[in-house]
């Protein structure tokens, strides 16, 4: 067995073969993709690094002297061993399929089999599945990238369906994104429960308000204005001095009220009614547009629709993926825009990948749409560019907006 120097990584890689050739090789490929190795050339040594080395993956050779790999894939199940499990053998397939069912009956996780000779390209794909990445994001890394303006606004434009075969861009939607010093770009999926859960979603939030109101003014003066759409936590939803916020740094930025639209959802005005109640009524009362998102989801009912003081009803994706496919789905949506039409709400569907759902939204009468079929979310500059030439003057539905960018 060979170690690293007592230097132990996230991803740890034992290796079981009897050639030492292979196992360098091995060791090579392994080492280059970050993982900390170790080696066994036979059930003895194999025993003695596992316990050493606590490993993330192993690549377990099913030809070795004195103790095959099916003894040991017993042995590992014996130690209740959840780690995954490479197979290689230069055995055909059907013997490692075989190898590899028989470790699943006994409790262990198969990552996969190799059948020698393996390939560097074949290694590297297989151990690259299994790297755990770079170390979690902590609370105090994100509290450090508010602080240090870290955060930035991607915007997806919402596109008005009413004008036959046209797409004009009506505004847009703001959604935040983690410029990282290091890892670059990071999406929102990484970091919004973190956010949620260590009550730092309300100082997110203010954050993405402020730089929303400040690239409205921006756009203001290249010339085009268009509603951005932000989202308030449950946090916002608790303060009654917001409303009088929002409307400064609207003032402060000479900016219409009706150039910001306050995204919520019924689970985050749930949280305090009374209070949310109050909030949403003054932000209609100051012209701030208040939409219903993500209804449809699970947890909306049909009742809140007409006790909110809502100005547009958002449809969520998950009702709008399976309009091309499911007839149910499309009398479900058919059925939400009439009894929206009926209340006097606008609707917007969120989610929207293809042309036919596009066409079969125009159909029923709802009045905008949002998703990648027009386009992803933009950098704001981007954003602009595409707005500037097409929120007057859209391209025919056959191709997405963003493709006026190329």
């Amino acid at each position: 067995m060979n170690g690293d120097n007592g230097k132990v990584g996230r991803d740890r890689l034992l290796i079981v073969d009897d050639e030492p050739d292979v196992r360098a090789l091995f060791r090579d490929i392994a080492e280059d993709l970050g993982f900390t190795v170790a080696e066994a050339g036979d059930q003895g040594e194999f025993l003695a690094a596992y316990d050493a080395l606590d490993p993330t993956v192993i690549l377990l050779d099913l030809t070795l002297p004195g103790a095959d790999g099916v003894e040991l894939l017993r042995d590992l199940a014996g130690r209740k061993c959840t780690t995954p499990i490479l197979l290689a053998s230069g055995k055909d397939a059907r013997v490692l399929a075989t190898a590899q069912r028989l470790g699943r009956m006994l409790g262990l996780v198969m990552q996969g089999v190799l059948q020698k000779p393996i390939t560097v390209p074949d290694l590297e794909t297989a151990l690259s599945e299994v790297l755990t990445g770079p170390p979690a994001i902590s609370v105090e890394d994100f509290e450090r990238a508010i602080d240090r303006n870290e955060l930035v606004l991607h915007f997806q434009p919402k596109i008005d369906l009413r004008r036959a075969d046209i797409y004009p861009i009506v505004g847009s939607e703001a959604l935040v994104r983690w410029m990282h010093p290091v890892r670059g770009l990071v999406p929102p999926g990484e970091f919004i429960p973190l956010a949620e859960d260590s009550g730092l979603i309300g100082p997110m939030t203010e954050v993405v308000l402020r730089d929303a109101v400040a690239q409205l003014a921006a756009w203001r003066n290249q010339g085009f204005e268009l509603p951005v759409s932000v989202n308030l936590s449950p946090r916002q939803l608790t303060d009654l001095s917001l409303p009088d916020r929002m409307i400064a740094l609207l003032t402060d930025a000479g900016l219409d009220p009706s150039l910001l639209v306050t995204e919520i959802t019924e689970q985050a005005a749930m949280s305090d009614i009374g209070k949310a109640t109050d909030i949403l009524t003054r932000l209609r009362l100051k012209d701030i547009a208040v939409s219903l998102d993500d209804f449809g989801a699970g947890y909306s009912s049909l009742v809140e629709i007409y006790r909110m003081p809502l100005s547009e009803l958002k449809l969520d994706r998950s009702l709008i993926v399976d309009l091309d496919n499911d007839a149910d789905a499309r009398t479900v949506v058919k059925a939400l825009v009439a009894l929206a039409r009926e209340l006097g709400l606008p609707v917007c569907a969120e989610g929207v990948e293809t042309d036919r759902t596009a066409a079969f939204l125009q159909s029923i009468g709802c009045e905008k749409a949002q998703g990648y079929f027009f386009s992803k979310p933009l950098p704001a500059e981007d954003f602009a560019t595409l707005a500037s030439g097409l929120c007057h003057d859209a391209p025919n539905r056959s191709a997405p907006l963003e493709h006026a960018l190329a």
